[in-house]
């Protein structure tokens, strides 16, 4: 079996307001295609999606790791949670002579704060899985097998977290331009929320 537990932390500056950058990064199933290594199987809804990590490692072994997420957007503690989506039918493992697929388990915090003209975020993801070996490696020894496993579990993984930030900063301009002028007012009345302003402050 090739193991993996990959965790990375990471604090990261948005160049936006806290409910904008809120509201920016609560729609999981937009938020997922700016993740490195990783797309969008299936959108349940908005905030519950299935996705496929894919990579190829030591240039001829392909990993396909599956998992379904499910995204909770916390107003009051403006976190965004995400965690392993329940009643899904998980994967089979299976695996070829170059690739092996199995199903995997996925779940990040991001914590956002005001900080300075934009928005701070702690941002905490890890994610596990067990894959069979690929028949191309099944007589490789077990250094190996640990050399893709670490390089998913670290490598891997804080290019999925720096990634993922930059692609995100990338992309921001060109979705606020698509937005109406007063997005957070809609978005607040469509969960029956009173007005705040920007940093989150209940208006009198």
């Amino acid at each position: 079996m090739i193991t993996l537990n990959g965790t990375i932390q990471r604090k990261f500056y948005f160049p936006a307001d806290l409910l904008t950058t809120l509201i920016y990064f609560s729609d999981l199933s937009r938020v997922t295609y700016l993740l490195p290594h990783i797309s969008v199987i299936e959108a349940y809804s908005s905030d519950r999606v299935r996705i496929r990590y894919q990579t190829v490692e030591l240039g001829a072994y392909t990993i396909n790791i599956i998992c379904d997420l499910d995204s909770v957007t916390d107003l009051d503690k403006h976190e965004i949670i995400i965690v392993p989506l329940s009643d899904c039918s998980e994967v089979t493992p299976e695996a070829t002579l170059n690739a092996t697929t199995a199903y995997g388990y996925y779940t990040s915090t991001a914590r956002l704060f005001p900080e300075e003209d934009g928005t701070g975020i702690d941002y905490h993801f890890e994610f596990k899985s067990s894959l069979l070996r690929p028949r191309g490696l099944r007589m490789m020894p077990k250094r190996v097998i640990d050399r893709i496993a670490q390089s998913i579990s670290l490598g891997r993984v804080e290019e999925i977290a720096e990634g993922f930030m930059e692609n995100a900063i990338e992309a921001f301009d060109d979705w606020r331009a698509d937005q109406p002028r007063d997005l957070v007012e809609q978005w607040l009345a469509a969960r029956g929320r009173e007005p705040v302003d920007a940093q989150g402050r209940r208006l009198k």
